[in-house]
């Protein structure tokens, strides 16, 4: 085990590493190109797809321990799950199996495209980078091309580690499930309380999964809400084709990611408030005063699972990433401008409005 761990750190640190090193290429690309928007928008759609790998992979390092313990508690749970509580997990695997599997596809085609996109344009490689050295030669071409692409392959491997953070978030939600019909089964005090230890273990592995997870969220919304930007503006000014079928593609994959998250993190919302819900299905006008004062307490107390960041990410939900993709409609409506100027500060101002409106709204 110790020597599984080191190996994957090794593999962590190296991935982050070769990062690294596309993201100076690409400060160096800004810098010389720094007169064309085109360029530079590219560059730095590209630098905050990279860098959210190398967040990532940050992350998970320094939270391996956390994480082993999460999926360690997963794993031992589903080996000892009833019958009941075997169908509650399948029919979620049922529900996300493929859109989880269509995504996986979307994202590597995207990772694809921009590694093949310099055989059909007239880039040199996948990303607009400069180096500040010769890279005509054949063996320096090849290198650079290769690394690159791998970098493009490993941003789809980190894209995809927002469905494994999915997958713990679902199988939260699914153990509130499996305790709320265990709840309704209540007929005495001691079973109550069997019950609310549980609830309350459950709810402590909840908030340790959504921490391991919360900053991890935070960047890839705001990568996405930066890239999709981006990717307005490019589609507003006059460029190729390819270019614009490259960073279409991109713009569906980001929204793509967010969705992964909202829609677990919304469910298992859901199913924390539905645990305590789920006592007012017991035979309660039939019990002691006592035992009614004791479930009436548990209805009291129904604070949710959220995932949010204070001051800046009220409450992540599929009402948070329907008023994003809102957004992004809005931007293209704003594609008729024809000063990339206009076209800029128009896309600003409706990325401060929707912030402040998202600040009222919660």
């Amino acid at each position: 085990m110790q020597q599984i761990i080191i190996e994957t750190t090794s593999s962590a640190i190296s991935s982050i590493i070769s990062a690294c090193s596309v993201l100076l290429a690409l400060i160096y690309a800004i810098y010389l190109h720094s007169d064309n928007i085109l360029i530079v928008s590219q560059c730095i759609c590209i630098f905050m797809g990279i860098s959210q790998q190398v967040i990532q992979g940050t992350i998970c390092v320094i939270s391996h321990d956390s994480l082993q313990h999460v999926v360690e508690e997963m794993l031992n749970c589903v080996k000892e799950a009833q019958q009941y509580e075997k169908e509650i997990y399948c029919k979620l695997v049922a529900k996300c199996s493929i859109f989880f599997g269509s995504s996986m596809i979307c994202i590597y085609l995207t990772s694809t495209v921009f590694s093949v996109g310099p055989a059909f344009m007239s880039t040199s490689f996948p990303c607009d980078a400069e180096y500040p050295f010769r890279v005509n030669d054949t063996p320096v071409h090849v290198i650079i091309y290769v690394q690159q692409s791998i970098v493009c392959y490993q941003c789809a491997a980190h894209l995809c580690l927002s469905m494994f953070g999915a997958l713990l978030l679902w199988f939260t939600a699914a153990r509130f499930e499996c305790l709320a019909i265990e709840m309704k089964q209540i007929t005495n005090t001691s079973m109550l309380i069997v019950c609310i230890k549980k609830q309350l273990y459950l709810r402590r592995y909840a908030e340790e999964v959504v921490n391991i997870f919360r900053f991890i969220v935070f960047y890839a919304i705001g990568v996405s809400t930066f890239g999709l930007t981006l990717c307005g503006i490019i589609l507003i000014m006059d460029t190729p084709l390819i270019v614009k079928m490259q960073f279409v593609i991109v713009s569906f994959t980001v929204l793509v990611e967010v969705y992964i998250y909202a829609w677990p993190v919304d469910y298992l919302k859901d199913m924390s408030i539905h645990v305590s819900r789920s006592i007012y299905d017991t035979v309660w006008y039939k019990q002691t005063l006592e035992m009614q004062k004791d479930l009436l307490n548990v209805l009291v107390c129904q604070k949710p699972i959220t995932l949010s960041i204070r001051c800046i990410i009220p409450e992540l939900s599929l009402r948070y990433y329907c008023s994003v993709r809102q957004l992004i409609i809005e931007i293209s409506i704003g594609r008729n401008c024809s000063n990339t100027k206009i076209a800029l500060f128009y896309v600003f101002y409706l990325l401060y409005t929707k912030y402040q409106g998202s600040k009222l709204r919660y």
